[in-house]
């Protein structure tokens, strides 16, 4: 896991946070991700199913500024 945070920050990249966090979890941890760069989260959400092993993760990005 702390390698996944490190190339994140190395990347530059941004985790998308999501407010009712429904992600499945293993052993207290989230299986699933989104990182981003350069976009806006307009909106962030999760669906709950039984249909799978892992929850959609929904994320609604908007152009952000150009990066320098």
């Amino acid at each position: 896991m702390n390698a996944l945070y490190r190339f994140a920050r190395e990347m530059s990249l941004r985790q998308v946070r999501f407010t009712d966090d429904q992600r499945r979890r293993a052993f207290g941890r989230p299986l699933d991700f989104v990182f981003y760069r350069g976009l806006n989260v307009n909106e962030a959400s999760v669906l709950v199913t039984r249909a799978s092993d892992h929850n959609p993760l929904l994320v609604e990005f908007s152009p952000g500024k150009p990066e320098q």
